[in-house]
């Protein structure tokens, strides 16, 4: 990011710090002016149905694909794709190696073209494997569904580089939805995965009878000084009540909350030198694969309220939009975009500094069900955006035949205006 966009977030936040995160959207204006095309099918429901047939280890129900937003990483050869398929995935012997873990959910990873997602070889199924230390996530087992997609690779330069962090959505079976956010590590570009435990949770603590809530399953985005890993997500903060609503009737949900953590602590606990030895009381014990405490965002400060069952503020308090949350940087206008999508509503929101951002504006709306946004760039690196970028999402009939007839579909998205 240049300096002049530097110093201009670093302006901006004092000012708002001193007031509301909510003011930024009543004095920051947006650089793109988007136009958005008409959807296109780039996997059609027969093509993925025909996948699910293809899938390796085999599956041991439908192939709901994908469930969660994608990871797209481009290689030598095209592109690779990771999802969720939401399908459950019963333990198996497969090939000698003991797959599934009985759970909803994956990552599933595909090789294609940004017009042809699956492409034509077989999706590679894998569950999200316990951590050797149970003690990492005690929560694992409790698990119903455990899936993501989202993932981040490690730039060359760097310890590690190639491997794989992803973003994991984890429900807890109930009689509604009660979801929290985690990270899953691998280090053979997706053949594996490793739970690293939980980082988000809502401020809501989990009991039986809530409200279903959708904390959704967002990207890990580099601050602008590169020195954090941001998490996006909406909040419900706890209120009295098993609903979103308080007593008065008033939501106390949020649209847009963060949580961060250093990125090189992050890193190090996912991928440290094996192995990694630690003494307590002068007995050397090997220190497992974890994450490492996140923090949210509340009050204009950090290092008040922890990721796990913390407060959060509102980055956009006066949106009418919320849901499904996809956050990328936008070399082209310098600024970091934001799509959202309530599975009929997609609307876009830019910041200069990640935190503070423009109020959404309507890029479309379906009568169908469109989940699951996910921005991709056509440059070198998909996760950086350009003056024309792609988003991706599951588009889901509402006739009652839901995933039967579910396809993968992609909208254009070109700023009108803006610097060249």
């Amino acid at each position: 990011m240049p300096v002049q966009a530097r110093l201009a977030a670093v302006v901006c936040f004092a000012f708002c710090l001193t007031s509301s995160l909510a003011c930024t959207a009543e004095t920051l204006k947006a650089v793109c002016q988007p136009t958005v095309s008409k959807p296109v099918v780039v996997v059609t429901a027969a093509q993925r149905l025909a996948a699910g047939q293809r899938a390796r280890p085999p599956l041991t129900d439908t192939f709901d694909w994908p469930d969660t937003p994608l990871g797209v990483i481009k290689t030598g050869a095209g592109y690779e794709f990771f999802g969720s398929d939401g399908g459950f995935h019963s333990q198996q012997t497969w090939e000698g190696e003991e797959v599934g873990n009985n759970k909803s959910g994956s990552v599933v990873a595909t090789s294609g073209t940004l017009d042809n997602p699956l492409g034509s070889g077989d999706p590679r199924e894998v569950s999200i494997s316990p951590n050797p230390d149970p003690a990492v996530n005690p929560n694992y087992s409790s698990y119903g569904y455990m899936g993501g997609g989202p993932v981040f690779q490690i730039p060359e330069g760097m310890p590690h580089s190639g491997s794989l962090l992803v973003t994991y959505h984890a429900e807890l079976p109930n009689d509604s939805l009660y979801a929290a956010l985690g990270l899953a590590a691998s280090s053979d570009h997706g053949r594996h995965w490793t739970d690293l435990g939980e980082v988000v949770r809502l401020n809501q603590a989990y009991a039986v009878g809530l409200d279903g809530f959708e904390i959704g399953d967002g990207p890990l985005v580099l601050s602008p000084d590169h020195k954090y890993f941001y998490l996006y997500f909406p909040d419900w903060l706890a209120n009295g009540t098993l609903h979103t609503a308080n007593a008065t009737g008033a939501s106390t949900t949020t649209n847009v909350s963060v949580a961060r953590a250093p990125v090189g602590s992050v890193l190090e606990a996912a991928f440290g030198p094996e192995p990694r030895w630690s003494f307590d009381q002068g007995e050397a014990t090997l220190a497992r694969p974890h994450t490492v405490p996140f923090e949210k965002l509340y009050g204009g400060g950090w290092k008040l309220q922890p990721g796990l069952g913390g407060a959060s503020t509102d980055l956009s308090a006066k949106s009418v939009y919320s849901g499904y949350i996809d956050i990328h940087f936008n070399t082209d206008i310098q600024r970091y975009i934001m799509i959202i999508s309530n599975d009929t509503n997609f609307a876009y929101a830019e910041s200069v500094d990640a935190l503070h951002w423009t109020l959404p504006v309507l890029l479309g709306n379906f009568e169908t069900i469109a989940a699951y946004p996910t921005a991709v760039g056509l440059g070198d690196d998909p996760h950086v955006l350009g003056r024309q970028f792609y988003v991706y999402f599951t588009h889901l009939p509402t006739d009652g035949t839901g995933w039967t007839n579910g396809s993968l579909q992609r909208l254009t998205l070109t700023c009108a205006s803006g610097p060249h």
